[in-house]
């Protein structure tokens, strides 16, 4: 009987404990770490959910700038198999990101493969310990760690790459066709995860490259295969590129509107500087400051602690030594190419956009690692080798135990992240699902269609921005407002002098204990309020939708030139419109030298200040809409008529006004009272 060789008996063991290790990093506490459901998060639970309720697939979802649709698709499969909890959205990057790890435990087995020890240039049985150091690298890697807890499409990135290179790895030490192919479906997949997945060609190019510059007859011996990969990668990505050349505009936006160049962000001090300290920072956050933003890390936080950073070090010496060599190349433009994004993009170093790079680092720690003991073997001294040994380990443990306590206690417990996850939006989606079906419910400032809100709230949910005008329900019905305090100073202070009838139902605050959100309830009302200080009554109309102007506020009554005077308009809805029409709002007078007509100054715009536009207002519903007006320096003293109305912006057609006795007004603009303008 063939004895069993050592790798068999422990290694496969060695895989799964560090994959173990690394699925309960990525599993513990996920249900409530982080807190909330961030914005981008709950866009995938919004996506997933109306693809499993019938919404037709897509190759790209072009809302929310624009996003590629792995993560959407992952997401439905696993609220259509587990339900519809908020934690459910970051399971499939918890799973892909526990899957990444023994993929990187075969990346870096056949990189640095035995029968290829001699041409790695590492010695015997480099693949097994780099591999496994690899892995367990990445398992506690604060980095890979957290976007894997993120449900955010970044994480697809090191996964699809991963398996991408060990399985043309496995290939070109095998010859295996079955390993060309799936490196090629894998590398073709890279364009369905996100932007920086199309960066992952350009590597697999250089390494080609290289391999065929150092390596004779290379392409002689590989060519047919490597062009099945080539095909097998065209095959899987046809569909979207295909969709990329109809639409480019979508594949842009996102690109464009965080780039240092091509029409994105403009640099100051121009491109060159900008793109040099990208170079500098992206550098840095390996040991010295690493991503802000504490959405992604607890800021500032590098990517390598001291023991790891010691590692790299090594190892990309190593590598960069002995560069001619394809298994320590691979690594090291692998780590160059990816973090492009961050370096050609704002707000370097951005975790997000450059994790790509994770399993670069991971192979280079191991590498590391690996040069270091093999450093102290080959002095023959048995007290070295223990020493290095020990030291090895005790590094791994404090390493693990560093990323354990900066994530799930010193970030885990941050305050930053009642903002960055948005925990205030979750609590009031709770909140509103308590409130009776009969009541009606106003946010202000945020808009109900905010993600966060649309996935969690079981309810109708209307929104305006209390900065610019307020909305109140129809006469007979309660309503609950809120109003969140940190971004809407105004809306609160006016309901309970416009509403003294109401109450403020509910409070909330964030972690430091500041005020965050209160609602406001106003019970049913008999007729229309509050009331205008200038009441009117005028009906406009399109056939279909219609609405009252039942008057207007006018502060000060009295002002000088140069003055900014606010008009406040208050509308009725009446039924439904099914357009955005636009409110114009003149103020009139004795021809104006300047232009020769009597309009002196005005103001259009949306209701609301676009916030609340009128295929929004639900009959009944009164809309307390904000207009400033400026006056010019050189307007002379007298009384000047307002007027204001409603108007299609695309045909600038007004529509048809009348007043409370039916008749037509002429012009179609609703007569209001007059303004005094000096003595």
């Amino acid at each position: 009987m063939k004895e069993r060789t050592p790798r068999r008996d422990w290694e496969p063991l060695a895989v799964l404990l560090i994959t173990a290790l690394a699925a309960v990093l990525r599993l513990y506490t996920l249900t409530t770490v982080p807190p909330g459901l961030h914005y981008d998060e709950a866009f995938k639970g919004v996506n997933a959910r109306d693809l499993l309720a019938g919404a037709p697939p897509r190759l790209f979802f072009e809302s929310n700038m624009g996003e590629e649709p792995t993560a959407i698709y992952l997401t439905a499969a696993v609220l259509a198999l587990a339900g519809q909890q908020p934690w459910l959205i970051r399971l499939p990057s918890a799973l892909i990101g526990i899957l990444t790890v023994p993929l990187t435990w075969w990346l870096g087995r056949e990189l640095f493969r035995a029968n290829g020890a001699q041409a790695s240039g590492v010695g015997e049985g480099a693949g097994r310990w780099i591999g496994l150091t690899a892995a367990l690298v990445l398992s506690i890697l604060y980095w890979h760690l957290s976007f894997s807890r993120i449900g955010m499409e970044p994480i697809l990135v090191p996964f699809f790459m991963t398996l991408t290179f060990a399985s043309l790895l496995r290939g070109l030490n095998t010859g295996r066709r079955w390993a060309f192919i799936l490196a090629g479906a894998a590398l073709g997949g890279c364009l369905y995860t996100y932007k920086a997945g199309y960066f992952v060609p350009v590597v697999v190019l250089l390494y080609g490259v290289h391999r065929a510059v150092v390596e004779q007859r290379f392409l002689r011996r590989q060519g047919s295969r490597l062009l099945m990969m080539a095909l097998a990668a065209l095959l899987v990505a046809a569909p979207i590129i295909g969709y990329w050349v109809g639409h480019p505009v979508h594949f842009w936006h996102r690109p464009t509107s965080v780039a240092l160049a091509f029409g994105g962000v403009t640099p100051e001090g121009g491109l060159g500087p900008a793109l040099a300290n990208n170079l500098v920072r992206t550098m840095g956050m390996f040991f010295v400051e690493g991503d802000a933003n504490p959405r992604s890390n607890l800021p500032g936080r590098p990517v390598l602690d001291p023991f790891l950073a010691l590692l790299f070090l090594v190892g990309l010496g190593r590598a960069l030594v002995g560069w001619r060599r394809p298994s320590f190349a691979l690594p090291v433009v692998w780590l160059a190419v990816m973090v492009l994004p961050t370096i050609v993009t704002e707000y370097a170093p951005h975790f997000g956009r450059s994790i790509g790079a994770t399993p670069a680092v991971a192979l280079l720690c191991a590498l590391g690692g690996w040069v270091l003991w093999q450093a102290a073997r080959s002095t023959g001294r048995a007290w070295l080798r223990r020493a290095t040994l020990a030291l090895l380990t005790v590094g791994f443990i404090a390493s693990t135990a560093s990323t354990v306590r900066a994530y799930f206690d010193e970030w885990g417990r941050s305050p930053d992240l009642f903002y960055a996850y948005d925990v205030g939006l979750v609590k009031i989606s709770e909140y509103v699902n308590t409130l009776p079906a009969d009541q009606e419910v106003y946010l202000t400032p945020t808009s109900a269609a905010h993600y966060t809100l649309q996935f969690l709230a079981r309810r109708p949910l209307a929104s305006f921005d209390g900065r610019h005008g307020r909305v109140f329900p129809p006469p007979g019905r309660a309503a609950t407002v809120i109003v969140l305090l940190r971004e809407d100073k105004k809306t609160l202070p006016a309901l309970q002098r416009s509403r003294p009838d109401g109450q403020v139902s509910w409070t909330l605050t964030d972690d430091l204990g500041r005020p965050y959100a209160a609602a406001y309830f106003l019970p049913a009302s008999a007729a229309p309020a509050p009331r205008p200080a200038k009441p009117v009554d005028a009906a406009l109309s399109d056939g279909a939708g219609q609405a009252r102007l039942l008057g207007y506020d006018l502060q000060p009554p009295t002002a000088a030139p140069g003055d900014r005077v606010v008009l406040t308009l208050y509308w009725q809805s009446l039924a439904p419109f099914d357009a955005d029409y636009t409110v114009f709002t003149h103020l009139l007078g004795n021809p104006d030298p300047a232009s020769g007509g009597p309009l002196w100054t005005g103001h259009d715009g949306q209701p609301n200040g676009g916030h609340y536009p009128t295929t929004a207002w639900r009959p009944g519903e009164v809309i307390l809409d904000i207009h400033p007006l400026v006056l010019p320096a050189e307007v002379p003293p007298g009384k000047y008529p307002l007027e204001a109305g409603l108007y299609l912006l695309s045909t600038m057609t007004r529509l048809s006004a009348t007043d409370a006795a039916g008749h037509p007004l002429p012009d179609n603009a609703v007569p209001l009272g007059t303004l005094q303008v000096g003595k």
